[in-house]
């Protein structure tokens, strides 16, 4: 044996060690830097006054709860709005799952990178951009704010239902196919009884987060409670503004709790 001593980490250069760190530290500077310029140098602390100011200034928007009653219809109205655009979200995202998943589509060369680009369509576009498009054509109210969801989250329930028909089980598509059943019974009948439960589960996820979306689809004219909460705020009714935002958090914590429940039940 040698007696020559090793030492430090024979696998690990000291040389790519020190890059390594000094890319993290340059990383590390640069974002701070950004956040300076934009949290520090952005705010305007004069403005906001002192911590007392900042209190007295919240202290508006304590709940007037003799304005709830009138917030029932709007809060109503923002559940249906929800419901009805992840329904329609439901039945244009099959077709589309069906046209992106590898190993049904019918034209590979066609129909996958077409229901991959209306996926990333439909996941890259905010909802507040399909509503202001909705509502410049079909004005104010309720219906702009359910299309605007179900453009908004088909792209999601596409994506997700593709990519669990990719991992489908092979066998029962197969022998369908070796009896010749067409393609549209082999999807719903060999396909889709796979990928039900995780179908059924991203569907209730999705509602879920399209209650909270639709809260906000008002402020820009997609009816609901976001339109009450528009105006209250421009007549300086603060009090009234707190009541609504009392309103939507329940409705959104009642929400998640009985998505969970059914969730759990079905999937």
């Amino acid at each position: 044996m040698t007696g020559v001593a090793i030492t430090g980490n024979p696998l690990r250069d000291p040389k790519k060690i020190a890059r390594k760190y000094f890319a993290i530290a340059v990383f590390a500077a640069i974002i701070l830097y950004i956040g300076k310029v934009i949290i520090v140098d952005g705010t305007d602390w004069a403005r906001m006054g002192s911590v007392s100011e900042v209190i007295d200034t919240m202290l508006f928007f304590v709940p007037d709860f003799s304005f709830f009653p009138a917030t029932v219809v709007p809060l109503l109205e923002t559940l249906l709005i929800a419901f009805w655009g992840t329904a329609l979200a439901v039945v244009f995202s099959l077709p589309i799952a069906y046209l992106a998943a590898r190993n049904i589509t019918p034209f590979p060369w066609i129909t996958y990178p077409l229901g991959r680009c209306l996926i990333i369509l439909s996941r890259s576009t905010h909802e507040i951009i399909f509503a202001l498009i909705y509502i410049s054509a079909l004005g104010l109210g309720p219906l702009p704010g359910i299309l605007a969801l179900a453009s908004r989250s088909l792209g999601f329930l596409a994506k997700t239902t593709s990519e669990a028909i990719e991992n489908v089980n092979k066998g029962p598509i197969e022998a369908m196919e070796a009896v010749g059943a067409s393609r549209a019974t082999i999807f719903f009948f060999g396909v889709m009884p796979q990928i039900f439960p995780i179908f059924v589960g991203n569907v209730i996820f999705q509602l879920d987060i399209n209650i909270r979306r639709a809260s906000i689809l008002g402020l820009v004219g997609g009816g609901g409670i976001g339109l009450m909460f528009a105006e209250v705020m421009q007549n300086l009714q603060y009090d009234r503004a707190g009541m609504i935002v009392v309103g939507i958090t329940t409705m959104v914590v009642l929400g998640e709790f009985i998505s969970n429940r059914i969730r759990q039940r079905i999937v």
